[in-house]
């Protein structure tokens, strides 16, 4: 069995906030409400984009 950083580490804190309620959202979700432009090549995506989903901070 091969261990990697989503088994040991994300999957256990996507876990975590799922039991103290919190909403999972899938990347595609993430990417638009962050203002992600889907047509440029996935590298350069994050460049001058939001780290939040800036609707949900402003309410």
């Amino acid at each position: 069995m091969k261990l990697g950083e989503h088994k040991t580490v994300q999957a256990r804190i996507l876990g975590y906030a799922e039991a103290i309620g919190w909403t999972l959202v899938s990347r595609e979700e993430a990417e638009q409400r962050r203002g992600f432009d889907l047509e440029v090549p996935p590298a350069d995506r994050t460049k001058n984009r939001s780290l939040f989903f800036d609707d949900l901070l402003d309410a």
